[in-house]
């Protein structure tokens, strides 16, 4: 009886082996995503903390740049009354996939009644593969599953 207890039935560990290969799958396919939506961001960050810099750097060597930075500011203002809608956008993204976080790459979605499974996700768009094996063409942006009805699949 007790060497029956000691050994490990093959199925339940074939069956373990599988399961743990898919959590790592998932996982592996989750971080990689993450990666790719972060160094997006960090981009974006570098450029503004790159203009921080150069004009910190002008204003310690004592460089008279006050008409300079006049004009660069009223550029910015025509810069914001243009690109509005485009900075709103991209930090409602920001808020979607790092607060939100409705999903990862290779869950099961409905959206707007429509069965797929999340391909890819980046800052801006979400990839989505139907269930028929056909990829959405147009990524479809976070915006507009931001407002709609997500359904997750539990897996």
């Amino acid at each position: 009886m007790n060497d029956q207890l000691k050994k490990v039935c093959v199925i339940c560990f074939f069956s373990f082996q599988v399961s743990a290969f898919r959590e790592r799958r998932a996982l592996a396919l989750s971080l990689n995503d993450t990666k790719t939506a972060v160094d997006e961001l960090h981009n974006l960050l570098n450029v503004l903390v790159a203009v921080v810099i150069v004009i910190s750097w002008l204003i310690i060597l004592r460089i008279p740049i006050t008409h300079f930075l006049v004009f660069i500011s009223s550029q910015i203002l025509l810069v914001v009354f243009i690109f509005g809608n485009t900075c709103k956008t991209v930090f409602e993204a920001i808020i979607f996939l790092f607060v939100m976080h409705p999903y990862d790459v290779g869950d099961r979605c409905e959206v707007d009644g429509v069965q797929m499974v999340v391909d890819e996700m980046n800052l801006l768009t979400t990839v989505f593969l139907k269930f028929d094996n056909q990829k959405i063409i147009g990524p479809i942006p976070n915006k507009a599953t931001l407002g709609g009805l997500i359904l997750k699949k539990a897996t």
